[in-house]
């Protein structure tokens, strides 16, 4: 039996992706479904993040169709919109589109800007209004390439500055295991702000990674993830021998509880 089917698992942190024409990818989607059924996954958080330096607003809105689409496919994608920053305007009317028009669930940010970065304000001010999370994509890269090919990567300084400037906004750091140093972000993070939660995905399965972050964080504010990499999110999980107790926050309680500060 799988150990994760009793729990109506949530992934915090997946995603979808788009053909040639930049309409939904169904045949993915539905590969997605059924990995996600093998591992006794029940719903899935999906978006559509765009990795080039200055997406557009055509190009963004593009990819949150797609998404709305795969929610239309099947109820178990729950989804999150895709902005960049940087047009401020369109963005803030694509959230709000993507929200309170498309039922979306949060919104998901990459590395065209840094967290806290002031050129935010806006949108976590409305993240905030609305009572939806803020997903960003982490990490702590070391090595040259990494840090020329992501100079703006937001790392758990960049956090907690965001947290603080942003104290009524719910932030999500991608990925614990997403590459670079996570034990530095761990410690980095040990007084972690009430407003901050980690998922656990990514492709890093170091022993012990699971138990440790939520020893350093606390077990109420850690999100189960795969970010689309299946069987290393679900085997680090299952293989830290967590009680019921954190097994069920882990893999759907703590997100549900993020759902219910929803606003509109």
């Amino acid at each position: 039996m799988n150990k994760l089917k009793k729990y109506a698992v949530i992934d915090a942190h997946n995603h979808l992706s788009v053909n040639a024409a930049m309409n939904l990818n169904r045949a993915d989607a539905e590969n997605v479904l059924r990995a996600a059924d093998r591992l006794g996954i029940d719903t899935l958080c999906v978006s559509i993040p765009l990795t080039a330096p200055c997406p557009s607003p055509d190009e963004f809105i593009r990819v949150n169709n797609a998404v709305a689409e795969g929610m239309r496919m099947n109820r178990r994608f729950l989804g999150f919109c895709f902005v960049n920053p940087g047009y401020q305007d369109e963005a803030l009317r694509e959230v709000e589109r993507c929200i309170v028009k498309e039922k979306m669930a949060g919104i998901k940010l990459y590395h065209q800007y840094l967290i806290c970065d002031p050129i935010m304000k806006p949108l976590m001010r409305l993240a905030a209004g609305l009572g939806v999370p803020v997903l960003m994509h982490a990490g702590k890269c070391t090595d040259a390439e990494s840090l020329k090919s992501q100079p703006l990567l937001s790392n758990a300084l960049h956090f907690l500055k965001a947290a603080e400037m942003f104290p009524e906004t719910t932030l999500i750091q991608g990925h614990i295991g997403g590459g670079g140093y996570w034990e530095w972000n761990l410690r980095v993070l040990e007084k972690r702000p009430p407003n901050v939660y980690i998922d656990t995905s990514g492709s890093v399965i170091d022993r012990g990674i699971v138990r440790r972050t939520i020893d350093a964080l606390g077990i109420d504010h850690i999100l189960f993830a795969t970010d689309g990499i299946f069987e290393e999110g679900a085997g680090k999980v299952i293989d830290a021998g967590l009680s019921e107790s954190e097994y069920q926050k882990l893999l759907r309680d703590n997100f549900q509880r993020i759902l219910a500060m929803r606003k509109v």
